[in-house]
């Protein structure tokens, strides 16, 4: 199955002990192949440096995990939303699932035959039997 994971997750899994960062352990030791873009990079990047500061080894970390997934091409459109733009890229790239926190982009529901999950329920989905 493929996944894309937003930058909230991913920002998640690097910065706090919990689910978001089991479930990334999850995917890198499954078959399931784990997608992001350059825009994920990016705005992880900026949130780690404008926010946490102290966690130095967080940017180093997310730049190990993130070279194992498979980076999508950007969608530059809309240039005003770019939670609209990363669920565009992962319905291009052909992701099965976009796990997000985000209500907002949750309440969007499946994007043709990708759907929307939160963490909780990608972990259902992927890990729980």
């Amino acid at each position: 199955m493929k996944v894309f994971l937003d930058t909230n997750v991913w920002l998640s899994a690097i910065v706090f002990p919990g689910l978001c960062a089991e479930l990334l352990a999850a995917l890198m030791e499954t078959s399931h192949e784990l997608l992001s873009s350059g825009l994920v990079q990016a705005e992880t990047h900026e949130v780690l440096r404008r926010k946490f500061l102290y966690h130095v080894e967080a940017l180093a970390l997310f730049d190990v995990l993130w070279m194992e997934a498979t980076c999508l091409p950007d969608v530059d459109a809309p240039t005003d939303d770019a939670d609209a733009r990363l669920v565009l890229a992962a319905t291009q790239g052909g992701a099965d699932l976009f796990v997000t926190g985000d209500q907002r982009v949750l309440a969007w529901g499946a994007q043709g035959e990708m759907r929307m999950l939160s963490p909780r329920e990608a972990w259902d989905v992927l890990v729980t039997p």
